[in-house]
């Protein structure tokens, strides 16, 4: 089943969400980037790159990232609540990078368009 991230309208990337979390709201799966994905990437450069240090670097990437208001969609087009959606990068990952989300309460993505 095909996670989708976008930006508005805009497709950022599509992951399977493979892997969950038992008895928690987590997910992560290998992320493919779509063309939105170099209008968001900056942002999560932040993440390790942002030359700031602790709670200053954190605040900023946090801020920077909830400015976003990525979505995630399910398979059939649905919005799927999430309290985060993150995009990090790992070299043990095929594409390079991981997207990283907790559902929000209640909504695990697996009832979405079924």
């Amino acid at each position: 089943m095909s996670f989708i991230v976008k930006l508005r309208d805009v497709l950022v990337g599509r992951s399977d969400l493979r892997h969950r979390t038992p008895d928690s709201a987590d997910a992560r799966g290998v992320f493919r980037p779509g063309l939105g994905w170099e209008l968001v990437e900056p942002v999560f450069d932040m993440r390790t790159s942002d030359g700031t240090s602790g709670a200053e670097g954190n605040l900023r990437y946090r801020s920077a990232l909830e400015t976003l208001s990525l979505a995630l969609h399910a398979p059939g087009g649905a919005v799927v609540g999430t309290s985060r959606i993150e995009i990090v990068r790992d070299s043990a990952s095929p594409s390079g990078l991981v997207l990283d989300v907790t559902f929000a309460a209640g909504d695990d993505g697996e009832d979405s368009d079924r």
